[in-house]
């Protein structure tokens, strides 16, 4: 048996419907009066009938302003037109008030901030999904200072998270849609991070977002580890199980838990101390040199790592002062979240994600 269709009420719908019945109402009525002018030989204008029938449909009632007394047809017609004008205002003075209520008319005029807003941006992080994982996403990157896009279905949880949180972009609908990712800016962003609950969902994001743009950088939540490889060849550049990291936690706080309060703590303070990445690019002015002739404590107060040159699929911690930078290499820091930014600049890093290189592609599939 065929389902039966769900209405939902739209009042921007009624209000549509409601503005063509008044139009088509004013327009004919407007010719009614007119067309009775010249059968009863009275010198009435375009605008006399205009404004009989405003005052009319409005219910002011200035009056008898055409003179139509006597006159049956005319009578008849304007006792018809006032029962119209007592109906349609009516309905739509309602249905503007549903608007206001409703609070319809702030979301919509709030969306349309947002999406050119979001017209905008250029390198930003989609993140997909405002779940519990997808909220810890957000507040990491707000405190990054990050540009982001969130998607999510469910617009209270959005706006209960901008209250949290702060103000963010967001776009409301299914992030499996590739026209919510278009939405997104998804052509422009450098990064996403698929965040939903359904691995299926994720790996379909991750696909779809990789055609879109195969230059993106795609982190993606996985449940089940036989999705893990899956998830790499549509696309993605790391796969993170929350369960897995979960366990690590758990033994974490009983092998290592000095360390472990460390790390929370530098999650929790307030400078922002991160763990940063610096990626160098031509032109700058540091490739050629040591990290010694770089002298990056002068210019930020931030702790050297590790390094990886370019091609390099391991890293070396704690690089000696005579670590060579080239074009591509990768320095991992560790300071507040403002000095790491100050050394972006000097490196050549906008933030942004770099063409996939060929080994990369490669792995991919």
């Amino acid at each position: 048996m065929a389902e039966t269709p769900s209405y939902r009420y739209d009042p921007w719908r009624f209000l549509k419907i409601g503005l063509i019945m008044l139009g088509c109402i004013f327009v004919f009525s407007t010719a009614v009066y007119y067309l009775l002018g010249v059968y009863y030989h009275k010198n009435w204008t375009l605008m006399d009938c205009v404004f009989m029938v405003a005052i009319t449909l409005s219910t002011i009632g200035y009056g008898d302003w055409l003179d139509l007394r006597g006159k049956t047809l005319a009578e008849i017609f304007t006792i018809l037109l006032a029962f119209v004008g007592i109906g349609v205002p009516a309905f739509l003075i309602s249905t503007v008030t549903a608007l206001i209520v409703d609070g319809t008319i702030g979301d919509t005029v709030r969306r349309k901030r947002m999406q050119q807003e979001i017209s905008k941006l250029s390198g930003h992080t989609i993140v997909c999904g405002a779940g519990s994982v997808g909220e810890h996403c957000i507040r990491e990157l707000l405190k990054l200072g990050r540009k982001i896009v969130v998607i999510d279905y469910d617009a209270e949880r959005l706006k209960h998270l901008q209250f949290e949180l702060g103000a963010f972009p967001y776009v409301v609908g299914s992030a499996e849609n590739d026209e919510t990712l278009v939405a997104a800016g998804i052509k422009r962003a450098g990064f996403l991070i698929a965040a939903l609950t359904d691995d299926k969902n994720n790996l379909f994001i991750t696909l779809s977002a990789n055609v879109l743009n195969p230059k993106i950088r795609i982190a993606s939540k996985a449940i089940d580890d036989n999705v893990r490889r899956k998830m790499l060849q549509a696309g993605a550049a790391s796969v993170v199980s929350p369960s897995a990291i979960g366990g690590l936690r758990l033994v974490s706080e009983l092998v290592r838990p000095a360390t472990t309060n460390f790390l929370d703590g530098m999650l929790r303070d307030r400078t922002a101390v991160r763990f940063g990445e610096l990626t160098l690019r031509a032109p700058s002015v540091l490739i050629g040199k040591t990290l010694n002739e770089a002298a990056l404590r002068q210019k930020a107060d931030v702790l050297i790592v590790a390094a990886k040159s370019a091609g390099d699929t391991a890293f070396t911690y704690n690089p000696k002062a005579d670590f060579g930078l080239k074009d591509g290499c990768v320095l991992v820091v560790m300071g507040p979240t403002e000095e790491i930014e100050r050394l972006r600049p000097v490196f050549g890093d906008d933030g942004q994600i770099a063409s996939p290189t060929d080994a990369e592609l490669r792995g991919r599939g």
